[in-house]
């Protein structure tokens, strides 16, 4: 029984961690800001939770500041202020 719920857990892990790879990330930034391609998104500072993801994201439209559920289906963004303003 130990063994089954070690490997359930490795691949729920596993799972996980591909639904929140760069290029998804990426790719649903530019789904939620709209008119851009994913390959014009940079992602950084990822940090991926048990049940969230939340990252930053550069676009040709500014920096953001991004959260979503650990499979990136509720995606919410937020247009990070430059320090100039």
């Amino acid at each position: 029984m130990k063994k089954f719920i070690f490997s359930l857990i490795i691949v729920i892990l596993i799972f996980s961690g591909c639904a929140s790879s760069v290029a998804n990330l990426q790719r649903e930034t530019a789904r939620y800001i709209g008119d851009i391609h994913p390959d014009q998104v940079k992602v950084y500072n990822i940090d991926r939770g048990a049940t969230n993801v939340k990252w930053e994201a550069d676009t040709p439209k500014g920096k953001y500041s991004c959260s979503a559920d650990d499979m990136i289906r509720r995606v919410y963004c937020v247009k990070m202020k430059n320090e100039a303003d």
